[in-house]
């Protein structure tokens, strides 16, 4: 029903715009309504029209710059938005969208200090807080994203992405126990919040408390069962436990469901090989090494390819030969 009234409203505006084709706030009420329904071209070229009509007009260089962002012109918008502010300088909403061009265009401190604004002019601006915390966060300033987050929590103690991700800055800077905490009143707040039940058994599985890692696991799997990465952490539980016909099966079903999966591919060709299943891994083995990794990673592997070889397991038979010795693994990892 809001979208039909919004659609009306469109109609009207454009009726109302056509009487009186020079009248820039009229124009401008058109554009807003338009963005409302999805007509983002129409409302940034009405928009324009609004701003050469009433170049003064903040709220029109506001509304141009959020018809101009949502299009993904980040450099016409920046120019809007500094417009808006230099006409609306006490505008903390103003301040924060200018902040969020900033941090889309990687000019991190300018961000800080745009979202900075507009928290010193509205204090209780959550979404301001919030996103100031994942500037702090990218500049790797992790103590000031953690306060950050948690001031948006005191303005909005329900804002459960805030808690989210003061969870996820607790377990960057090795505060487990903390993060695990976080996670699970996240949790608490949005039961079904998948991120948050896979970073949750990531940190038990850190803490060594497996078989909540499983729960964990588990549960996202029965919210979405085609979810490759719980599958392949169900794999890493499974083996810490010994369970490991079980883990081979869990790396199998990530596989299945995302190919690229380089990490799994390791992680399952290390299972394999454990099991004296070598030349099935050395499938894996040999794939991880062709995805786009870390280079170091790619030598270590191709060393331990190039050690199974130099044994005999790359020949031509079907017979499996032995598994190799701990200390032999331990040369090549």
């Amino acid at each position: 029903m809001k979208h039909v009234f919004s659609r009306l409203r469109a109609t009207t505006l454009r009726a109302a715009v056509g009487m009186s084709p020079h009248d820039g706030r009229l124009r401008l009420r058109l554009g807003r309504a338009l963005l409302l329904i999805g007509h983002t071209q129409s409302a940034c070229r009405t928009l324009e029209q609004a701003v050469r009509l009433d170049p003064g007009c903040g709220e029109s260089h506001f509304a141009l710059g959020s018809a101009l962002s949502a299009l993904g012109c980040l450099s016409e918008a920046r120019v809007a938005f500094s417009r808006a502010r230099r006409l609306a300088p006490g505008s903390a909403e103003v301040a924060f969208a200018l902040g969020n061009v900033y941090f889309e265009c990687g000019e991190i401190d300018l961000a800080v200090r745009a979202y900075e604004s507009a928290i010193y002019m509205q204090p209780a601006y959550a979404r301001a807080h919030f996103n100031l915390g994942h500037a702090f966060k990218e500049n790797g300033r992790l103590v000031q994203a953690a306060a950050a987050f948690r001031k948006a929590l005191i303005s909005e103690p329900k804002f459960y992405k805030a808690r989210f991700m003061l969870a996820y800055v607790y377990a960057l800077m090795d505060l487990n126990e903390e993060a695990i905490e976080e996670y699970r009143k996240t949790i608490h707040q949005s039961p079904t919040y998948v991120k948050a039940h896979y970073n949750l058994g990531n940190c038990y599985l850190k803490s060594g408390q497996v078989v909540r890692a499983l729960d964990s696991y588990k549960t996202i799997l029965e919210l979405d069962s085609q979810h490759a990465r719980a599958h392949f952490a169900m794999g890493q539980a499974l083996g810490r436990l010994g369970e490991v016909p079980e883990a081979l099966a869990s790396y199998q079903e990530a596989l299945s469901l995302r190919h690229d999966f380089a990490e799994c591919h390791l992680a399952y060709a290390r299972a394999l090989e454990a099991v004296g299943r070598v030349r099935e891994a050395l499938h894996h083995y040999r794939v991880y090494v062709n995805e786009p990794i870390p280079q170091e990673q790619r030598g270590q592997v191709q060393a331990h390819i190039d050690l199974l070889f130099s044994l005999g397991y790359g020949g031509d038979t079907t017979t499996e030969m032995r598994v190799l010795s701990a200390s032999e693994v331990k040369r090549t990892w």
